[in-house]
């Protein structure tokens, strides 16, 4: 009692509504602080995994590259003997003489041993003569 008043009805809820409010205040403040907390993890786990990925598509890069350039000089090899066949004037029809079977194995373990690529191994089979 406050000198010579009883304390009112008012007095009391008003006194109950603030409290509850430093209640509410202070859960909410909490909830924010770990919304927030949770958030800052969720974004520096997505950043590393950003980074991770992108060290894994620059290594997959760089092997392509090389598996690239390594390929274009077997082609370049292969390519060359292919048209030095083909200009030969001694070869006026088109029988598959021991030669040009040849320069097909080359072709496909050529193609089969540039390593880097995710592709399967080139076929060759065996080749009937007629």
């Amino acid at each position: 009692m406050l000198g010579d008043r009883p304390v009112t009805i008012k007095a009391k809820l008003f006194a109950l509504a603030m409290l509850l409010a430093l209640f509410v205040g202070t859960y909410y403040a909490g909830y924010l602080k770990g919304w927030y907390a949770h958030s800052d993890k969720v974004n520096s786990e997505y950043r590393g995994k950003g980074l991770k990925a992108a060290k894994t598509i620059a290594r997959g890069e760089q092997k392509a590259a090389a598996a690239g350039a390594e390929g274009r000089v077997i082609y370049q090899t292969v390519y060359h003997d292919v048209v030095k066949y083909v200009n030969d004037p001694n070869h006026t029809n088109c029988d598959f003489d021991d030669r040009a079977v040849q320069l097909r194995q080359r072709a496909l373990d050529a193609a089969n041993s540039i390593s880097g690529f995710d592709a399967g191994a080139v076929q060759g089979g065996e080749q009937s003569r007629d």
